[in-house]
């Protein structure tokens, strides 16, 4: 047998696959591909099942038992029981942040954020907004972004942001093309993100006002209209906003009104339902009363909370 022929032969299968760009022939790409007849969510957040409660527009009958029975019996009696005890509201309210000291009246609006109300449509069949939107206004270190902390850590479909570091594209939707297909698609942001929850906006007096007025149509119709790159959409943006912004000159003045105090267009405060402003007052007895809330909270977090 020929020496040179079998040395040949035996590196061939090392050379590899060569000389493909010269004929023209592009890299071989890969695309992931899952086919499943059935999808399980295994993060269950708060006990609940996410698949017990897909039922359809038709079953909301339904509803309301399949989330009591994922209760325990203990549960369940704790939470039928409530419903006989004095101020509920005021108790409830308590316990909405409870690492913040005092601004019962805050806490009770967040509750009824929470809570949301009931969208309408009038004779004309249009749509009346039932969620609640907030805006939360005082001087700095009055725990206001503790409130939008909060409510992002305990509500499940919550976004928190800054209005500082959002564009009109972050908070609304944006167009970008897709790099597998090459066609253009349509990207989620923050409203759209937080359909049927809260976005959280914190500094949101330092928004830029063409960052604001993307947000209009989003606070009052509750829907996102975008005409990009030759698409026309319109997206749901069912979501309450609770948005919390600083002075305009660093402290409140109680001397100008509250559009003097706040950089927010006239359009925007228009479409905030409710207005809390906290005020930093020099107040011995007050402040005796927070540092030792603080002081509760670090060595017994549990009697703190009571």
């Amino acid at each position: 047998m020929d020496m040179s022929k079998m040395q040949r032969n035996d590196a061939r299968p090392m050379d590899g696959v060569s000389g493909l760009s010269e004929i023209g022939v592009r890299d071989l790409s890969y695309k992931m591909v899952f086919i499943a007849c059935h999808v399980s969510t295994t993060d269950t957040r708060f006990g609940f099942n996410s698949n017990a409660h897909n039922v359809q527009d038709g079953d909301d009958d339904e509803q309301p038992e399949m989330k009591i029975s994922s209760l325990s019996r203990n549960e369940q009696a704790i939470i039928v029981g409530m419903k006989d005890q004095q101020d509920l509201l005021t108790k409830m309210a308590e316990s909405i942040a409870p690492n913040v000291f005092g601004h019962l009246d805050v806490k009770k609006g967040l509750l009824l954020q929470l809570f949301g109300g009931i969208g309408k449509k009038t004779s004309d069949n249009i749509k009346l907004r039932g969620d609640i939107n907030i805006c939360i206004v005082g001087d700095p270190a009055t725990a206001k972004s503790q409130f939008l902390k909060y409510i992002c850590g305990f509500l499940p479909r919550a976004i928190y942001t800054s209005g500082k570091s959002s564009s009109a594209a972050g908070l609304t939707a944006s167009v970008r093309k897709d790099i597998e297909t090459g066609e253009y698609c349509i990207e989620a942001g923050a409203l759209m993100l937080a359909d049927y929850g809260i976005c959280c906006i914190d500094e949101f007096d330092k928004m830029d006002i063409k960052d604001q007025v993307a947000i209009h149509e989003a606070m009052e119709q509750q829907t996102i209209s975008i005409a990009k790159a030759g698409i026309q959409a319109t997206l749901n943006a069912r979501t309450s906003i609770l948005a919390a912004a600083n002075p305009l000159f660093g402290r409140y003045d109680r001397a100008k009104s509250l559009k003097q105090n706040v950089d927010i267009s006239p359009p925007i405060m228009s479409r905030f339902d409710l207005f809390f402003v906290i005020f930093d007052e020099k107040n011995d007895a007050n402040d005796f009363l927070i540092a030792n809330h603080i002081v509760s909270m670090h060595r017994s977090k549990d009697e703190a909370m009571r």
